[in-house]
């Protein structure tokens, strides 16, 4: 009788616990979205030179787009170190314009990047040079809006040289494995180095989202002298490696080690201070790439 009863008073629990349930509706508040600026300068490649602008989504009304800003007003200025002071002269102004007019004098962009929106380029006047500042300046809604950034492309340090080996395929396996390793030349000061992978036979980028994998390291714990740089992870014989192995500074270094661990958890944009931006007026980096670049085919 005793386990009766027991289960007569869940059944009852139950019935009124279903009885009391109804539906809430939380009035949330719409996320504000923000500015996104990707913005990069190289010494080696015009077409990596470039700034995306966008926003962040509304994370209750997701917007699969792009989210690309058009009409903006885009310049970076090539900038002159004397002593302590970083001058900008106006006549070293560069404009850069949307995709949108670039492909009409490149049309492979416009086959390339497709309905891309909030690119901003200018291939053919904008080179970046070792050694040099840089200032990004962006108006946008004229000028209800301004976003700013300062960077630096420091000097080139190169890949020394590189080895790879071909072990045979395992069971899984459908081709020859290959491991890939590299060497450069590490000075006495602190460096922060950012690297792109891509495994394809054309060296061409038409943004650096194109690469297959990044990583970002410093020279914390190995310094001054020539330092190794080995991939544990395999690649396949025959593969090409396009290695862009790029010198950049602190701060940008501090951005991308930011934004990859953000992005590995809720997302690189989740809350504002989720990334160490240097961007002013926004969320994002302008980052100045020292860049060298190797292609090599694992036969």
């Amino acid at each position: 009788m005793k386990k009766i009863k027991n289960l007569t008073i869940l059944f009852i629990a139950i019935v009124l616990v279903i009885a009391c349930e109804k539906e809430i509706d939380i009035d949330l508040p719409p996320s504000t979205p923000q500015y996104v600026v990707e913005a990069s300068i190289n010494s080696r490649f015009p077409l990596l030179n470039y700034v995306f602008i966008s926003t962040t989504i509304d994370y209750f009304k997701p917007d699969l787009s792009l989210n690309g800003v058009k009409d903006a007003e885009v310049y970076i200025t090539t900038g002159i170190i004397i002593g302590k002071d970083t001058i900008y002269n106006i006549a070293d102004r560069i404009k850069l314009y949307s995709v949108d007019t670039i492909s009409k004098l490149i049309p492979a962009l416009d086959s390339i990047l497709g309905p891309f929106s909030g690119v901003y380029m200018n291939p053919i006047d904008l080179v970046g040079k070792l050694n040099t500042p840089y200032k990004l300046e962006i108006s946008i809604a004229n000028g209800a809006k301004i976003i700013t950034s300062n960077t630096f492309i420091p000097k080139l340090i190169p890949i020394d040289s590189f080895e790879y080996r071909i072990e045979p395929k395992r069971e899984n396996d459908t081709v020859d494995r290959a491991f890939f390793k590299f060497w450069f030349y590490d000075g006495p000061e602190n460096n922060n180095y950012r690297m792109a992978v891509n495994v394809s036979p054309d060296s061409i980028l038409f943004g650096w989202g194109a690469c297959n994998s990044f990583r970002t390291f410093d020279d914390q714990y190995l310094n001054n002298g020539t330092r190794p740089y080995e991939f544990f992870s395999h690649f396949n014989q025959n593969d090409t490696l396009n290695i862009y192995f790029s010198h950049i500074g602190r701060k940008e270094f501090l951005f991308w080690q930011s934004f990859g661990r953000a992005d590995n958890n809720t997302g690189p944009f989740a809350t504002p201070g989720a990334v160490n931006s240097n961007v002013k007026g926004a969320i994002g980096s302008f980052t100045g790439y020292a860049l060298d670049f190797k292609q090599i085919i694992l036969k």
